[in-house]
């Protein structure tokens, strides 16, 4: 330690070190070893040692050795603090080597006083004391039980609890019995059954004791208290509970003069006094009788006893027993019994069947083997000696039963007397024995069944009536019921006769005829019926109906699922009298077998197919039932097989087009339905088949017993080959191949022939082949081989039809026709034309003139590509085309392909320098979505013929769009008429025409067309036109023109 040990005393926060001198050492010393609340405890150091002292260190470092304060006194000044640390100085006085405390508290407890002592440069020696405060209890109380008088009963145990207050040391509890009110320490000490729990409270330690106490009988009228004490001997009392223990007398009650549990025989009527006693118990018992509703005496307390008394006169049936019962609130009851045996003569005979008490009217069943028992009661009990029977003088029995061997019979019956006799002895030999008779009489009257005549079989027609008639021969007792019986369905008629009106099949079988009557023997619960029955056959002829139908193997199923392969056993049994015919089909009522006059009827297959799948029947008849209106039984069978293609024609080849969708679709043959899973499409990619599945490129569709499957937006490696196979779960699986080729014009008809002519019509019968991947349509080019014009007909392909026919009528007879036949789709025609020569009848008689109207008609077919459109808000537009250079008007014609456009001046009528191909140049030529992969044009021609109008040419290889003819942004005035031009899916140009609202009756004078090209007549909008006819000729015929 560098410096000295005084510098250390003055350093703020100065640590004490606990250091032991060499010379010398300290001892502390306090004014007392434990200090009572309130008191002040003077503190004294000595130091041993032979140094010089400098200073003296207290240092109090609290309970929780957390420093409460220190105090440094300097010895070389007379005695005084060196430093003031901080302190309230009026707590405390000092010496030199004292330190005097002031009003120590509770607070002190357990406080560590050290004392060091400074000499020279070090601490030569410390020492410490700890201080012992002491807070004398003030009180114990006795909490529970809060009653003055405690009452128990002996063996009872019983809860007491005292608490003292708050002190220091921790109190001391003791438990006392004493002999008067007040509680002192003179009694008995009690020092078992005790437990304490101290507690702290407010600095100080407060004790709960508890005491379980098990009452005596000795401890009756004794008092408890509880003493406390935690300072010397001051001890603090608690008040006293006095004890009531109550218990029951030690043995249990006696009758005077009397042995108990014997028996006592007295007569009828005769009066007896019994007395009970008690002894001993707290209190004494209470004591009650129960005999025979006696008469009981006032208890009687006497000597620690207490006796009763009861009074009563004897009669038949009362209780056997007299009881006396001793009870006490401390313990059980006690009790003491005596038995009597009161004597009455025997009661007037009664009668008993099955050992049930009956009357003097005895019914017993003629052969019944039943006792009638004769019975009496009384004291003595009769025995059944004490019986005799009489039937008129006759003694029958000596017994109390009579009984007849081998059964009662009718003759039996009749009246009878039966009479018992008893002798009373009692007790009292001073009496002479009593003898009784008692007698009653029976009549015994014997029951039997109605009997039945013999019933005869009958024979009967359905729909015929029969009349059911029973005859029987009335018992005992004479009301007799009827029952007739249907033994088949349980029917049942409640009348000797009955009537069944139109018979029926099921009224045929087996019946019965039941007679009854009810007999009520005496002495049973339940009636007898006594009954007789006789059966009888009825024969009902009627038809056939069937009764089982169905296969060996699923005998009770309609619904059968068999693998294929497997047998198929049917088998159908038939309901008929007399026998049938039986038929076994399936529902297309095609008959698989029959066999005529037998019940049964079976049907083999040895081996089942796909095919067998349906739905069965079977069904009968005879004389009595129509074939084609008798019932049917029906059965589904359901034969497990592999996927196949159902039968009908599927396209595998389809077409498409470039970002276009393509569709295969198959429809399957097989069992169990394929799942979603059982269809797996697949892609040829140059070397195997790659499994493909729904994505944004293609979509699977699957679905019960068909599969699609689409390609999306057409792309070059798309077109390809495409497996589909199909499982499920039954081998083999089914494949199948497609194949995506682009679309083009269709394969041309061919085997075009005539099948049949007559004088004005002829019937054309072609083969279709594959349409390109559009709908085709065929066209029929027709006529005389004198005419330049060609009439045309036209016929749209029908799914899944490869052979085609078509009737050409409104010919002429006699007349050579030359016949075209061409196809065409959305891209075009057919690569190849196909024709034939036929001739019609000649008729006798001119056939009526021809109406026939020229129509513009095709040569090598038009190709159906571009539609140009005319929009307007009318219904019909009068269209009248002003023409300059000609008078007359021509039909149009088709040109052949690949014939070329010229423009159209101006020419004279008869000019020879007409050309045949016309333009107008109102129409522009657009591109379509055909024409991208196959263009081609399609003109219209004009025949050269003298005079006529002029149609012009489309062409449809002009691509542009002229905005000057745009005429969206014009506005209406007036009566104008606001237009805009429009292009149809094939690049057409052509004219919206919107009118403006009109005054009613108005007149529009004029429109024109798009580009102001061409003009139109005027329209009248107040006008309505009539309907016009819906074909262009009178037979509805489309007729062309072909120019040659």
């Amino acid at each position: 330690m560098s410096g000295s040990a005084w510098e250390n005393i003055n350093s703020a926060n100065s640590v004490i070190v606990n250091v032991s001198g060499s010379d010398g050492s300290v001892i502390i010393s306090s004014s007392a070893t434990s200090v009572p609340e309130g008191s002040s405890l003077t503190l004294n150091c000595t130091y041993t040692g032979n140094d010089l002292v400098r200073g003296i260190q207290w240092v109090n470092n609290g309970n929780n050795m957390g420093r409460k304060y220190d105090i440094a006194i300097e010895q070389s000044k007379p005695c005084s603090i060196l430093r003031i640390p901080g302190l309230n100085q009026t707590l405390f006085n000092y010496t030199c080597f004292t330190l005097t405390v002031f009003n120590v508290t509770r607070n002190n407890q357990s406080d560590n006083f050290k004392c060091a002592a400074i000499t020279g440069v070090t601490i030569s020696s410390e020492n410490s004391v700890i201080v012992n405060v002491t807070v004398p209890i003030s009180t114990v109380e006795l909490t529970s039980p809060t009653e003055t008088y405690v009452t128990l009963n002996a063996g009872e145990l019983k809860n007491f609890r005292c608490r003292t207050s708050g002190g220091l040391p921790k109190p001391t509890v003791e438990w006392y019995k004493t002999y008067g009110y007040n509680c002192n320490r003179n009694g008995i000490k009690i020092t078992t059954n005790m437990s304490s729990l101290p507690s702290a409270k407010n600095g100080l330690i407060e004790v709960e004791s508890s005491l379980h106490f098990n009452a005596s009988s000795l401890d009756n009228t004794l008092w408890i208290c509880c003493a406390a004490s935690n300072v010397n001997s001051q001890w603090e009392l608690s008040r006293s509970k006095q004890l009531e223990i109550r218990h029951p007398p030690p043995s249990p009650p006696v009758i005077d003069n009397f042995i108990a549990m014997s028996y006592f025989k007295m007569i009828e009527n005769s009066t007896e006094r019994l007395t009970c006693t008690s002894t001993g118990g707290n209190p004494l018992a209470s004591l009650a009788w129960s005999c025979n509703n006696g008469i009981e005496s006032y208890p009687n307390k006497s000597d620690g006893s207490v006796s009763r008394s009861i009074s009563w006169t004897a009669r038949r049936n009362q209780d056997p027993i007299c009881t006396c019962t001793a009870t006490h609130e401390a313990g059980p009851p006690q009790l003491v019994n005596m038995h009597i045996s009161v004597m009455y003569p025997p009661s007037i005979p009664k009668f008993k069947v099955n050992g049930i008490q009956v009357g003097t009217t005895i019914s017993l069943i003629n052969g019944s083997t039943e006792t009638v028992e004769c019975h009496s009661s009384g004291n003595p009990y009769p025995s059944a000696n004490d019986f005799t029977w009489r039937k008129g003088k006759v003694v029958v029995s000596s017994n109390s039963n009579s009984s007849w061997i081998g059964g009662i019979k009718i003759q039996d019956g009749g009246s009878y007397k039966c009479s018992v006799t008893t002798t009373m002895t009692p007790s009292d030999t001073k009496q002479s024995p009593v003898t009784t008779i008692e007698s009653t009489n029976a009549t015994i009257d014997v029951l039997y069944s109605p009997r039945l005549h013999k019933l005869q079989q009958i024979n009967a027609l359905e729909g015929e009536t029969l009349t059911v008639k029973c005859e029987y021969m009335q018992g005992n007792p004479g009301k007799t019921t009827v029952l007739i019986s249907r033994l088949n369905d349980g029917t049942n008629w409640t009348k000797s006769t009955h009537v069944l009106q139109s018979l029926k099949r099921n009224d045929a079988g087996l019946y019965s005829c039941t007679v009854r009557n009810t007999m009520q023997p005496t002495g049973q619960n339940q009636a007898t019926v006594g009954e007789h029955t006789r059966h009888f056959n009825v024969n009902v002829w009627y038809n056939t109906s069937v009764a089982l139908f169905g296969l060996t193997s699923h005998p009770n199923e309609i619904n059968v699922t068999v693998d294929e392969n497997t047998p198929l056993n049917f088998f159908c049994k038939v309901d008929s009298n007399p026998n049938s015919t039986i038929i076994l089909g399936r529902s297309d009522n095609v008959a698989l077998t029959k066999r005529d006059g037998v019940l049964h009827l079976s049907f083999h297959v040895q081996k089942a197919g796909c095919l067998d799948t349906g739905r069965y029947f079977c069904y009968g008849y005879n004389n009595y039932t129509e074939a084609w209106t008798a019932p049917r039984e029906h059965m589904n069978v359901f034969v497990r097989c592999s996927p196949r293609s159902s039968g009908g024609q599927t396209e595998s080849n389809v077409t498409g087009v470039f970002g276009g969708n393509a569709t295969f679709s198959l429809d399957v043959v097989a069992y169990p339905v394929p799942s979603k899973e059982g269809y797996v499409w697949h892609k040829w990619n140059g070397a195997t088949y790659s499994q493909v599945d729904s994505n944004a490129k293609y979509s699977v569709n699957n679905s019960g017993n068909s599969t699609t499957f689409t390609i999306k937006s057409i792309e070059e490696e798309d077109f390809s080959t495409y497996l589909l196979t199909v499982s499920n779960g039954v081998n083999p699986k089914f494949s199948k191949t497609f194949n995506l080729s682009p679309q083009g014009v269709p394969q041309c008809p061919t085997g075009l022939i005539a099948s049949l002519t007559t004088s004005s019509s002829v019937t054309i019968e072609w083969v279709s082949h594959f349409n390109g991947g559009f709908k085709q349509t065929f066209v029929i080019l027709y006529k005389t081989i004198e005419s330049s014009e060609y009439l045309v007909l036209t016929e749209n392909e029908l799914d899944k039809k490869t052979k085609n026919t078509k009737t050409i009528s409104r010919l002429k007879d006699g007349s050579t026709y030359d016949i075209i036949l061409f196809s065409r789709n959305a891209i075009g025609n057919c690569r190849q034309n196909t024709s034939i020569q036929i001739e019609t009848d000649l008729l006798v008689d001119d056939p009526p003139p021809s109406y026939s109207t020229l129509i513009v008609g095709l040569a090598g077919g038009i190709p159906a590509v571009c539609v140009v459109v005319v929009v307007v808000a009318v219904v019909i537009v009068v269209v009248l085309r002003k023409r300059r250079s000609y008078k007359k008007r021509e039909t149009r014609h088709v040109l052949a392909q690949g014939q070329k456009q010229q423009s159209l001046n101006a020419v004279d009528e008869d000019s020879d320098d007409i050309p045949n191909e016309v333009e107008n140049p109102m129409y522009d030529g657009f591109e379509c979505s055909a024409a991208r992969q196959d263009p081609r044009d399609v003109l219209y021609t004009l025949p050269k013929k003298k005079g006529g109008d002029i149609y012009t040419v489309v062409d449809k290889k002009t691509k542009r769009l002229r905005k000057s003819q745009d005429s969206t942004n014009q506005k209406m005035k007036g009566n104008e008429i606001a237009t805009k031009e429009n292009f149809n899916s094939d690049g057409l140009v052509y004219a919206d025409t919107v009118f403006a609202d009109q005054p009613k009756g108005q007149t529009l004078r004029g429109t024109h067309g798009g580009g102001d090209t061409t003009v139109y007549a005027d329209v009248d909008l107040t006008k309505k036109a009539k309907t016009l006819p819906e074909s262009d000729g009178e037979d509805g015929v489309k007729r062309e023109t072909i120019q040659q």
